[in-house]
């Protein structure tokens, strides 16, 4: 058997499937790794030590070797690759593990074999800020607006580059067709993507965008504002915002609701408010009185003895929910209007009133510590 036992060093068994030895890797990777532990040199040994295990254990071939215990005189299958010395890695990239280690340093530390601005990424997503009217916030709106957004190029498909009949060097691996990434001590040389290893690629700037990907462009949009929008409201247009980048999808768009007063109604969710007077009489016999509702005109009854300030709520005839179901309620608030007595037949009513009704309404004020 290897005198190194490289299960023992990644703390799996002897059966462990490849996903539990990736898996062990990084989590030791992570603590280990020399640029988290700088100067600590039992730290960057045991570093070295899992890397090796994981080259080992991670190669069906190798790991069938050793396994028989045939990788090296010291148990190391490191032993004479490139001067390297028992227990150290050489450069990954000529020991043939370019694809396998570069992309799990890409997994630890964010850190990939291909430069992050030549990926596909979606494009942002834009806010457009709309006032609507009370009652359009209610039942809902279509309309039009105009733009100015962007698009990808029409002529090189958001590439920002289109086939050319002359080769030129590729940008990211400045024709060497190798990538060079740094874990620690540990140099690694990925071959790069986009070229294919070739240093060479068959394609020229596209003249239409600059090779941004992206043109400028005025688009007029009809949307759809749906019933019960409310200020702060966002209504998405899904693949109207900004255009994507290397050939991926454009953002959405989100238009931003701010929705104008009304004079008589306001709003507190799904419920509209509104404040409605009646006459001292009204309130103290009772009536039943008309009052505006967003739908048209409404009849309320007011019982007997309403003080100012007590609310009726007309069920089903407030905002619509833009969670659907049933819409809210309006709720009427009452207020008592003390009338503005100066013919002297209505001052002794009054006062026939008051002498008929002692009731002290402020016997209790003052009364509690």
């Amino acid at each position: 058997m290897p005198a190194v036992d490289y299960y023992e060093v990644l703390g799996v068994g002897r059966k462990a499937r490849p996903a539990e030895i990736k898996k062990a890797y990084k989590r030791l990777a992570r603590k280990c790794h020399p640029d988290l532990n700088p100067g600590n040199r039992t730290a960057e040994e045991q570093f070295k030590r899992i890397t090796e295990a994981y080259a080992v254990l991670s190669d069906p071939e190798k790991r069938r070797r050793y396994d028989q215990g045939g990788l090296g005189a010291e148990g190391s299958p490191f032993q004479g690759a490139g001067g390297a010395g028992p227990g150290v890695p050489p450069d990954f990239g000529a020991a043939g593990f370019e694809g396998g280690f570069s992309d799990i340093f890409a997994e630890i530390f964010g850190e990939g074999p291909v430069p992050r601005e030549r990926e596909p990424r979606t494009g942002g997503d834009r806010v457009y800020p709309m006032r609507i009217g009370f009652f359009d916030a209610l039942r809902g709106l279509t309309t039009t607006i105009q733009i100015e957004g962007e698009e990808a190029c029409p002529v090189c498909a958001g590439l920002g580059v289109v086939a050319s009949a002359r080769a030129r060097t590729c940008p990211d691996c400045h024709g060497t067709g190798k990538l060079e990434r740094f874990g620690g001590r540990i140099r690694f040389t990925p071959t790069c993507r986009r070229c294919g290893g070739s240093g060479r690629l068959m394609e020229e700037t596209c003249s239409r965008c600059s090779g941004s990907g992206k043109i400028s462009r005025v688009q007029k949009l009809q949307i759809q504002i749906p019933a019960g929008v409310d200020t702060g409201s966002r209504v998405r247009v899904a693949g109207k915002g900004g255009a994507g980048v290397l050939g991926g999808p454009p953002g959405d768009l989100y238009i931003l609701i701010q929705v104008d007063s009304h004079p008589f109604f306001s709003r507190a969710g799904d419920q509209i408010l509104c404040t409605v007077p009646v006459t001292f009489s009204e309130a103290a016999l009772g009536s039943k009185v008309e009052v505006p509702t967003v739908d048209g005109p409404a009849t309320i009854r007011i019982p007997p003895g309403t003080q100012s300030g007590q609310k009726i709520r007309l069920r089903g005839r407030g905002a619509p929910s833009l969670r659907g179901g049933a819409r809210g309620d309006q709720i009427v608030e009452v207020k008592v209007v003390t009338p503005d007595v100066r013919d002297e037949k209505a001052k002794s009513l009054l006062r026939q009133l008051a002498e008929l009704d002692r009731t002290d309404l402020r016997s209790h004020l003052g009364t509690r510590s």
